[in-house]
């Protein structure tokens, strides 16, 4: 069965934008901002909604959301997020990005520091360089958003679903293939050159980076890459887990969060 069952599903009003997003639990609040797929639920969501408020976002022109008529930039897009989450009433928050997400997050968190406990970014696509991908290559990304034509992934090659995320079939995949790319044609990713650098700098947030040693898309020098920019950075190795972690390693997910 899929996680997310105990979540409730609804939108709240942004800057003409209706966000999606998904809630469960109560006290402190954790915010989680998605991968290129859009909003996902997860093992460990399940578990960490039993001690605390967590919230998952879909920004505008990501998941299930209509796609954008127009470029939008990440940190507009921050700026998008940061007053949907003002919204739903939570002012302090810990904050979570994961893979294309992680750059939604840092610039949130960098804008709104004051609101922001904690950052904790889970194979997060940022401040990579092409050594730390295991393909660099962004061609497609770069023709989609110069406008070619979305390929159609009906028959797109599915790897079998990883033992804890059994629901991950060929169609579930397919389906976030879709997704990612109506996403992709309207991102700024990488952004400005730097700017996440110069950010970076003066970074005072608590911060935590999570890597898989079985992740597909960044490899492991990638940490040291992270270390260079935010040095003040707790950077957690997890074992046998993919770019997924929530789901294929949940409890070392959960963990990051204890005493918190």
């Amino acid at each position: 069965m899929e996680p997310g069952s105990n979540f409730k599903r609804a939108t709240v009003a942004s800057f003409g934008y209706e966000v999606p997003y998904a809630e469960a639990g109560s006290g402190d609040a954790i915010v989680f901002l998605p991968g290129s797929a859009g909003l996902e639920m997860s093992t460990a969501k399940d578990e960490l909604a039993r001690r605390f408020r967590v919230i998952e976002l879909d920004p505008p022109g990501w998941g299930t959301t209509p796609q954008l008529t127009a470029e939008m930039k990440q940190r507009q897009l921050a700026t998008v997020l940061a007053d949907a989450i003002a919204e739903l009433g939570v002012e302090q928050f810990h904050l979570v990005g994961t893979s294309m997400g992680g750059n939604n997050a840092f610039w949130l968190a960098g804008q709104f520091p004051e609101r922001v406990k904690s950052l904790t970014l889970e194979g997060p696509m940022l401040f990579c360089r092409p050594e730390d991908l295991v393909n660099p290559d962004d061609s497609f990304i770069q023709a989609l958003r110069a406008g070619a034509p979305a390929p159609d992934v009906s028959g797109y090659p599915a790897p079998p679903p990883h033992p804890r995320k059994p629901w991950s079939t060929a169609d579930f995949f397919r389906e976030q293939m879709r997704r990612r790319i109506k996403m992709f044609a309207k991102t700024d990713y990488p952004g400005t050159p730097g700017a996440l650098e110069k950010l970076a700098e003066r970074w005072t947030i608590p911060t935590k980076l999570l890597l898989g040693t079985e992740d597909e898309i960044l490899n492991p020098c990638y940490a040291d890459r992270f270390k260079q920019v935010v040095p003040s950075a707790e950077v957690t190795i997890i074992e046998g887990a993919t770019h997924d972690i929530q789901n294929t390693a949940p409890e070392a997910f959960i963990a990051a969060f204890d005493g918190i």
